[in-house]
């Protein structure tokens, strides 16, 4: 098979700053994948958007709803509007949608951004809920990103997504290993919003700020980084046991944003040795990989043995978006796209629901 598909990824993260939308090619060729990012944009929520996403998990079934139909409705037209600004004619849409829930012991993952809504506003066929079936066989549901980074990114054989949640990845010729291994720029953004700042700019204000080694120890012990992988983390389990802990803890906002960012960067060399890995250059993505201090400190947790490196700037911001526009490819194409070694699923899926039209895509 040598082919090209255009297919647009979309990427609304628990960080809650906006929606990726990526529009890549891809192109197979003598058994392996190759991509371009032809276009890529980050569109911000409104104030009252980001407020409705953050308060999404106490929201009543009803309220819910609307907001699924609203989020897809705004997918949907921001993905019209791309593909005219950029003269784009895609196969289909990529969506991974926004996660509200996340509890694969009691078998629930749910992500909004009602794919039909995004369908009939983006005039083009979609392909989304790509957790829910790995689940279901008994899986975490994620991380999902692994099973691209495997086939499109072959230079690196370990990878770090620092989004709301950091996850770690290793990859080897038969193998691919990975799991969530803490909160993030959640917590970070968190901190940031009681100085009434959406973020910490390059980390500048936890820069400034000192360590509070009891706040420090108390992250460290929450239960769920004794646990082994596979694992995964939800919004819900941060504001559920972190975000009490960053609230009552009496600390100065720049010392918590200091002591936040080197228990990430604790957790993320613990997360690297937890997949039995002793020498690696790791590739570096997400909102994190741009703030200097906290790459700063992952490059000093790591001690020489894990060198943590960011790719260039549209890679960083948009690999999410990219990733998800190859799983719905390869759903697309009838082909697994989630890695039962990942998961801890009983077996690889070709996870992912089609809405809308595609006949003209198989054509």
């Amino acid at each position: 098979m040598e082919k090209e598909f255009l297919v647009i990824g979309l990427m609304s993260g628990t960080s809650l700053d906006g929606l990726d939308v990526a529009a890549c090619r891809f192109r197979h060729e003598k058994d392996k994948w190759g991509y371009s990012i032809e276009a890529a944009e980050s569109m911000a929520y409104e104030d009252e958007m980001q407020q409705k996403l953050k308060g999404s998990v106490t929201l009543s079934g009803l309220d819910l709803s609307l907001l699924d139909v609203e989020l897809g409705k705004f997918f949907g037209t921001s993905v019209h509007a791309f593909c005219r600004k950029h003269d784009l004619k895609p196969l289909f849409v990529g969506s991974h949608g926004h996660t509200v829930f996340h509890q694969p012991e009691k078998l629930l993952t749910l992500q909004i951004g009602n794919p039909e809504a995004i369908s009939h506003f983006s005039q083009l066929p979609v392909i989304a809920n790509f957790r829910l079936q790995d689940v279901l066989s008994g899986g975490q549901g994620a991380p999902l990103v692994p099973y691209g980074e495997h086939h499109l990114f072959p230079a690196y054989n370990a990878f770090l997504n620092l989004g709301g949640i950091a996850n770690v990845a290793l990859h080897s010729q038969n193998t691919m290993k990975g799991f969530d291994t803490c909160a993030c720029n959640m917590g970070l953004n968190h901190l940031a919003g009681k100085l009434g700042m959406s973020f910490d700019k390059n980390g500048e204000v936890a820069k400034t700020g000192s360590m509070n080694d009891s706040l420090f120890r108390s992250l460290n012990k929450l239960d769920y980084f004794q646990q082994k992988g596979p694992k995964s983390l939800g919004y819900e389990w941060f504001e559920q046991e972190v975000a009490p802990l960053l609230d009552n803890s009496n600390t100065p906002v720049k010392d918590a944003l200091h002591t936040f960012t080197h228990h990430i960067a604790f957790q993320v060399n613990n997360g690297m040795d937890g997949l039995g890995s002793s020498t690696e250059k790791v590739m570096v993505t997400g909102g994190g990989a741009l703030n200097g201090f906290l790459m700063d400190a992952l490059n000093r947790y790591g001690k020489g043995r894990f060198t943590y490196e960011a790719p260039d700037r549209k890679t960083v911001e948009f690999k999410e978006a990219l990733v998800f526009a190859f799983l719905a490819l390869q759903r697309f194409l009838g082909q697994p796209n989630v890695s039962s070694q990942v998961t801890g699923s009983k077996k690889d899926v070709s996870a992912g629901s089609l809405h809308g039209n595609f006949k003209a895509s198989i054509q």
